[in-house]
């Protein structure tokens, strides 16, 4: 007897409830077939709960399911340039329940889109799928970093190239989205919330590389919780608690008063980031605040008051899908996707110091470390990986 598949749904007024949910009798598909296989485990709508899923999980204004990017292989398909038996690697539900795509080809080989008409309204970016390599079914088995990395980094590096390539160029009047004033980093102190976070160090990673355009200092302002694995990392020129004092930091950096000072968010907890924009925004003339993420946490949990941005702050914001059709605009395809795989390839060889990767299979180990997640009890240093 076949295995019924099972998918992850979660409750979305309270994304840490969760359940393994089976499908006992899967909607029957009339295109080529993807079911999930290993994934990096985030919304709603992009992967619908499927029709035949049992009550009271098939009430979508209550439940809904999240996704991962990852990896998944091809077991039918009608579409001759992605065979029965491909790999391919884009945004995928957390399940084993198959999925029924329709594709069209990219305008580049080995890319496609889902042109499902429900999923249109959504980022570019999300219907945007690569077909991965023959090797990759036998890395997968093997549960190589190539198949962790993919999974864990591949898109926060995405999203962390194009800040660095596109939006601070190193010729600042190349920018796509900033003014050559806003987009120069020369000497300018870099301040990154959430530095642990995987965008966070691909960012700071590849400003440290950069030949022009140089910051003079890239600081990592962390928790108590991951200051330690920021510091493993040896990434930042300094990491910061960002319990501390921002005016005291930036003296005993030696940040100058004429020095610009570039905050970036990538999620600080407690509108801590803002705390720190207001302190030194009030003796810094020249400082710069970039939104990139939001802090994922409990839903009930409190959240401590001041999370407004100070008046006169230079805010920007970072829109990784948007600023990638902008980069290829400009540069066109070809250009664009070899800096961009030449990008991921250095940054993946070189891999991240201190990061501790952790394989699960099943989707137990996906619930189980869901649960983990919840409870906090999840340190900065894992990178949880899954093959279901």
């Amino acid at each position: 007897m076949a295995e019924v598949p099972v998918i992850q749904i979660l409750d979305k007024k309270d994304y840490f409830k969760q359940a393994l949910v089976p499908i006992p009798d899967p909607p029957t598909p009339s295109r080529g077939v993807i079911p999930a296989d290993p994934n990096g485990a985030d919304w709603w709508g992009i992967h619908r709960i499927p029709p035949t899923t049992p009550a009271p999980y098939n009430d979508a204004s209550v439940y809904g399911r999240i996704s991962a990017w990852g990896y998944a292989k091809v077991v039918d398909s009608t579409f001759p340039s992605i065979p029965k038996g491909t790999y391919v690697w884009g945004y995928l539900p957390i399940g084993t329940l198959p999925l029924d795509f329709q594709v069209k080809e990219a305008g580049f080989p080995g890319q496609f889109f889902v042109t499902e008409p429900y999923r249109q309204h959504h980022l570019k970016l999300y219907n945007h799928y690569f077909v991965c390599p023959e090797s990759t079914a036998e890395a997968i088995q093997a549960k190589s970093d190539v198949i962790a990395y993919g999974a864990l980094f591949r898109v926060m590096h995405l999203t962390a190239f194009l800040m660095a390539e596109f939006m601070f160029s190193e010729d600042p009047k190349q920018s796509v989205n900033l003014t050559p004033e806003q987009a120069d980093l020369t000497d300018a102190t870099v301040i990154n919330f959430a530095p642990g976070s995987k965008v966070g160090l691909a960012f700071a990673r590849a400003l440290r590389e950069r030949t022009s355009s140089k910051p003079a200092r890239i600081v990592g302002a962390a928790s108590e919780y991951s200051k330690a694995f920021v510091e493993s990392t040896g990434i930042y020129d300094a990491v910061e608690a960002t319990t501390a004092d921002p005016l005291e930091v930036a003296s005993r950096l030696g940040i100058s008063k004429d020095s610009k000072i570039v905050i970036v968010d990538f999620g600080g907890r407690n509108h801590v980031q803002w705390k720190w924009a207001a302190a030194l925004v009030s003796a810094y003339p020249r400082v710069q605040f970039i939104v990139v993420g939001a802090e994922v946490s409990e839903p009930s949990a409190s959240v401590a008051p001041g999370g407004k941005p100070p008046a006169g702050l230079d805010i920007s914001q970072v829109m990784a899908d948007t600023q990638q059709n902008q980069a290829i605009a400009k540069v066109g395809e070809k250009e664009y996707y070899a800096r961009a795989n030449a990008s991921w390839e250095s940054f993946f060889n070189k891999r991240v110091p201190g990061v501790k990767l952790v394989w699960g299979e099943g989707m137990e180990s996906v619930r189980d470390a869901w649960d983990r997640f919840a409870k906090g009890e999840v340190s900065s240093e894992e990178g949880l990986v899954f093959k279901i």
